[in-house]
């Protein structure tokens, strides 16, 4: 007999194990005799469940297309394709573009095949190939994407736990120190990016074709939008004129990744590359288009290009965020009033990054007190 009662409650309640877990739930009536009828019929289907398992198979390529098609943002879709092409044994190169074969399984696999043992397989081989733990933990939260859409559409998923697994392996990511751009490499980048600057490769600035010159001047006014709003790739990218006004200055920004939204006032250059831009529109819609009039895509390697001219190593699109809440704290600008630039969710998150950049600021304030 597994049937128990509470003396607040005019029910009997199921209680029983079932694979090594305890079910314990209502059966939302006072007889007893049906309460045991209940118990039995729910026991009898979660084990044929457990057993036999009806729900549809997919396989781990069919799976991945439907994640995918899910997401169209262009910064994490380009994030999640490199994901998914390892996932499935092979990456691009960011700058040939060619195949490079690298562990992953084969795309006929059913999904809800996998076990802990092929993550586990996949974590030595990413330390083999290189990766840094940070991007095996991005893999792994990709995998786990894979695993909450199909339980969303009721196809047959694997028998693991993301969260046990990093736990188990000890998989944590070290914090590091914040990578922002000095004043001197800010200037080099832009130097390399300024569009009316000869090129190696290059046909000469004058005779060069509207299309190299549009390319060329979107990549460098695009840095500065990021530069001195602080703004994720995807925002800026996407942003809007219906969001621009250029006679209060002000930009009214969506933050999609935490759903929130901001006004920040234009610094004098960004008002300068906004105003100009307004003048000759590509789009009535957004600001940085692609070459479709769509909104901006994702496109590293002219800026990865020009970091490089610049002598500048670790530099990615977001380190351009990291520049501008860095110059805002050391500056002496509250962790408060960076969170609200940059769209945080949580002050704790700002907190966590970038407290550690004013320290100088605090003891110089702490000395000029016991001083007096």
């Amino acid at each position: 007999m597994s049937l128990v009662r509470h003396a607040n409650s005019p029910y009997w309640y199921m209680s029983f194990m079932v694979n090594g877990k305890t079910v314990f739930r209502s059966t939302k009536t006072a007889n007893k005799v049906l309460a045991q009828k209940i118990e039995n019929e729910t026991r009898k289907q979660m084990i044929e469940g457990i057993h036999f398992d009806t729900k549809e198979a997919i396989t781990l390529k069919e799976i991945i297309d439907i994640h995918l098609s899910t997401r169209t943002e262009s910064r994490s879709r380009a994030q999640m394709l490199c994901h998914s092409y390892k996932l499935l044994g092979f990456k691009k190169n960011n700058i040939t573009k060619e195949t490079v074969e690298v562990f992953g399984f084969e795309p006929s696999t059913p999904f809800h095949q996998l076990t802990s043992k092929d993550l586990f397989r996949l974590m030595m081989a990413r330390k083999s190939e290189g990766i840094a733990t940070a991007t095996f933990l991005h893999e792994l939260v990709f995998f786990n994407g894979l695993i909450t859409t199909a339980k969303q559409l009721g196809y047959r998923v694997p028998d693991i736990d993301i969260k046990a697994f990093k736990k188990d392996q000890k998989i944590k990511q070290g914090k590091k120190p914040v990578r922002y751009l000095t004043a001197e490499e800010e200037g080099r980048l832009l130097a390399e990016l300024d569009p009316n600057k000869p090129m190696h490769g290059f046909s000469p600035v004058e005779t060069q074709s509207s299309e190299t010159r549009r390319i060329r001047q979107d990549a460098f006014d695009f840095v500065i939008a990021l530069l001195d709003t602080g703004a994720r790739h995807e925002e800026i990218a996407s942003l809007e004129w219906s969001r621009i006004d250029l006679k209060e200055r002000t930009i009214r920004l969506y933050r999609g990744k935490v759903n929130n939204e901001s006004t920040l006032y234009m610094t004098e250059r960004l008002y300068d590359v906004l105003s100009r831009r307004s003048q000759k529109k590509d789009s009535e819609q957004f600001i940085f288009t692609n070459k479709k009039g769509g909104h901006r895509n994702y496109a590293i390697c002219g800026f990865a290009a020009a970091a490089r001219r610049a002598g500048i190593k670790d530099c990615t699109f977001h380190t351009m965020r990291k520049t501008l809440a860095s110059k805002l704290v050391r500056g002496g600008l509250s962790i408060s009033d960076v969170s609200v630039i940059l769209g945080h969710a949580s002050v704790a998150t700002t907190q966590n990054y970038y407290a550690s950049l004013s320290p100088a600021e605090s003891s110089k304030r702490a000395v000029a007190l016991l001083d007096k």
